[in-house]
């Protein structure tokens, strides 16, 4: 049996006016009702859509092929069944596939729950995926599978790189070459793409530490600016609800806001609970706040002379953002520091592109259970033209990040750094972020606050 993997938002479906109540739990709750009212309208890019989707779902339900289509979003299964209602689509609800978390999709369960099905003797043996974003591209990399980008909701001043970067193995400008796409895996399966799973990191030239034999470093301080409470809506702490809205109305957020968007503080909205929408802080003036408290920690660490920040890579490759949030905050804060009158002791360095991931890791708090400095080396490296050419009077290394619970993320950069040799061994490592995880409460059930956690990360 084959599968025909389809994304829905922006994909089968323009949900443009859905985007802003999926930033929130209370959103993602009310859009349901929403929709089914008629009040939120969404539409389709080509007439024909769902007569075609559904075409391909009756031929599969009349033994005509051996194809079956399924939908495998990042939106709430929930949402996503009232956005097909809304629009007519056939597929089954037990073949949605919600909160997906792309591109580090747990295939296995899918697979798992299509198999209980009986739907054959053999079960799944290949895939295609189609979807308009680089997720979807990485998604399918990630199970070695071909995959068809629809372009027609792209927008290409939005993105930091061109999309073929993420190398889809066809590219559809409209539904009729999708679906000629379509035809030609449901008759040849995915021998007729002739896929191979791209090797990112030869491709893009990066060293990454050899994981049979190495030692791990760590930084010497890691500093922060706030503490970063998950479970703050229990402790009626003012502060650390307000840092929580921080971390999911504004950071967290702004890696899918476009660049000039963050630089141009176009208000960015959030559904309320209780109805209504709030704008975020803006990233640009926290920033300006916060380059105050990176400046009294770099002296009170005696940091001085030419210090290079480096950003912490996201847990996917770049080309799955709109925006390197951290690295934009590290490029503001070498523009206002270094311009700073009188002058600091110190002179901020950073370059575009040192370290970077060349493949997906499943973000820790989705994954769960004890971290692993191997899950991000095995994952990111540096770019090999760094490697000596960078300043040789460069006097600390500064890592910088927008959350850490446990350093890990940190040291491995640390890590990689002294095993391969970027700086030389004198210069001293640091880590610094905007927030650090904080459990203000001593007696507390551990597995109940991990299980939290991972809810509030999920949700937000």
């Amino acid at each position: 049996m084959k599968l025909l993997i389809f994304d829905l938002d922006l994909t089968l479906v323009n949900t443009t006016n859905c985007q802003d109540y999926l930033k929130t739990a209370a959103g993602r709750e009310d859009i349901v009702d929403l929709l089914g009212a008629g009040t939120v309208a969404t539409s389709l890019y080509y007439p024909d859509t769902v007569a075609y989707v559904n075409s391909l779902v009756s031929r599969f339900n009349r033994g005509e092929t051996d194809t079956l289509p399924i939908i495998i979003s990042d939106s709430p299964k929930a949402y996503c069944e009232a956005v097909l209602a809304q629009h007519g689509f056939d597929i089954a609800r037990q073949y949605v596939f919600g909160a997906a978390r792309k591109p580090c999709v747990r295939m296995g369960e899918i697979f798992a729950t299509i198999d209980s099905y009986d739907l054959d003797d053999i079960g799944v043996e290949e895939c295609l995926v189609v979807g308009d974003s680089a997720r979807d591209m990485f998604f399918a990399h990630e199970i070695e599978s071909p995959c068809i980008w629809t372009n027609w909701s792209y927008v290409e001043k939005d993105h930091m790189y061109p999309f073929h970067t993420s190398k889809p193995t066809r590219t559809a400008t409209n539904l009729e070459e999708l679906k000629g796409f379509i035809e030609e895996y449901i008759a040849g399966g995915e021998a007729i793409f002739g896929y191979e799973k791209p090797n990112f990191q030869e491709d893009w030239d990066i060293l990454s530490v050899d994981l049979e034999n190495f030692t791990e470093h760590q930084v010497k301080d890691i500093g922060f600016v706030k503490h970063y409470v998950p479970e703050a809506f229990t402790t009626r702490n003012q502060d650390y609800i307000s840092t929580f809205f921080e971390v999911h109305w504004m950071v967290k957020p702004a890696k899918d806001v476009p660049k000039d968007d963050l630089w141009n503080k176009v208000p960015q909205p959030f559904y309320k609970k209780g109805g209504g929408f709030a704008n975020a802080s803006q990233l640009i003036r926290t920033a300006g706040i916060y380059k105050f408290r990176f400046k009294e920690w770099l002296d009170k660490q005696g940091i001085t002379g030419k210090v290079l920040v480096v950003p912490v890579p996201s847990s996917v490759p770049a080309e799955c953002n709109k925006t390197h949030t951290v690295k934009l905050i590290a490029q503001w804060w070498t523009n206002w520091l270094n311009g700073m009158n009188p002058k600091p002791n110190f002179e901020l360095v950073h370059y575009d592109l040192l370290v970077e991931r060349f493949q997906p890791k499943e973000p820790t708090h989705a994954k769960g259970g004890e971290r692993f400095i191997e899950d991000q080396l095995s994952t990111m490296g540096v770019f090999k033209g760094v490697i000596g050419n960078l300043p040789e009077d460069i006097s600390a290394v500064v890592f910088l990040d927008d959350v850490t619970t446990s350093g890990q993320s940190i040291n491995a950069m640390a890590t990689i750094f002294r095993e391969l040799g970027v700086v030389s061994v004198e210069t001293p490592l640091y880590g610094y972020v905007w927030y650090q995880t904080h459990h203000p409460t001593t007696e507390i059930d551990f597995r109940a606050l991990i299980a939290l956690a991972d809810k509030v990360a999920a949700e937000n």
